[in-house]
């Protein structure tokens, strides 16, 4: 059984639209992609709109710029947003594909434009032309591993036949920081589309591992302790009890952090087990420690 995940479609501002104020077209590429229009009755004229695509060399240089910037131009502003919507579209019939073959509805998103300058910041400007999930999509599976990978290759056999082959990169066996689901970037117009293909525990110590982030500090997804939200100076002017109390605190985030670690990899063990030992009598067992786990982790975020 397949079910939706609970990605929700966002983008920050609006991508360029028609009607909207043109860019001027000295920086924009002659490559153009069109967008078809709502269908119109029969025997009407099918007329289609054309949006000017940025080259990789433009985007670069866009990326560059907003990395550069205290605050981002708004001519720039609206290119990152021109780039989105060139996205929107080409991820708009991505989905339609995988709903038609593969009989599921993904979630899918466009990356909103805070997450992209807090990326940018983090990696250079020259990221922005090689980011592979501006769109993205995910399928959340009811299945073990050989079912998840049973959908990663229907997935390669829906979009094998683009130009550029699918991309497959299995986070279960290079996991980031905790994080593990397969993803499988697929080039529809030879623009990249990652779709996550997660099974139901994958995905609710993802989701958790998320609202963790927001509550001790974003620098978590990428290894970093969480954040320290006290200077040296406010330390050393607080008297002994407000410094056991930050300290304190600061250590149950530590341990949260840990804790969730310590899960993620529960799951891998027992998701492993349910592969490659599925008569292990031993393995309703382990499950439940997992679901018991979790219930732990959620707790947990209840006092961070």
């Amino acid at each position: 059984m397949v079910e939706s995940g609970g990605l929700e479609n966002r983008c920050s501002g609006n991508p360029a639209t028609v009607g909207s104020n043109p860019t001027p077209s000295a920086l924009l590429s002659v490559h153009l992609t069109t967008v078809a229009l709502p269908r119109q009755p029969p025997g009407a004229v099918q007329l289609r709109l054309v949006r000017p695509r940025l080259s990789t060399s433009q985007i670069e240089r866009l990326g560059v710029r907003l990395v550069e910037s205290t605050e981002p131009a708004a001519a720039d502003l609206e290119l990152l947003h021109q780039v989105l919507g060139t996205y929107s579209e080409v991820l708009a019939g991505a989905v339609d594909r995988v709903r038609e073959g593969l009989g599921v509805s993904p979630t899918s998103r466009i990356k909103n434009t805070g997450t992209i300058l807090e990326k940018l910041h983090r990696y250079g400007g020259s990221w922005l032309k090689s980011i592979q999930d501006l769109a993205g999509m995910r399928i959340v599976a009811r299945v073990d591993r050989r079912g998840q990978n049973a959908i990663v290759q229907q997935l390669i056999d829906v979009f094998g036949e683009d130009p550029r082959s699918p991309k497959v990169i299995d986070r279960r066996l290079a996991p980031v920081h905790g994080y593990r689901a397969v993803h499988v970037v697929v080039f529809p117009e030879g623009v990249p589309v990652e779709i996550q293909v997660r099974t139901l525990w994958q995905h609710e110590w993802a989701e958790l591992f998320e609202k963790l982030a927001d509550l001790v500090g974003r620098g978590i997804r990428y290894g970093e302790p969480p954040a320290r939200w006290w200077s040296p100076d406010q330390f050393e002017e607080m008297d002994a009890a407000a410094r056991a109390l930050v300290l304190g605190t600061h250590a149950v985030r530590t341990t949260t952090v840990e804790l969730a670690l310590a899960v993620a990899g529960m799951i891998d063990a027992v998701e492993d087990g349910e592969s490659t030992a599925p008569e292990d009598p031993e393995l309703d067992a382990y499950r439940r420690r997992v679901d018991e786990a979790l219930v732990e982790l959620r707790k947990h975020l209840e006092h961070v």
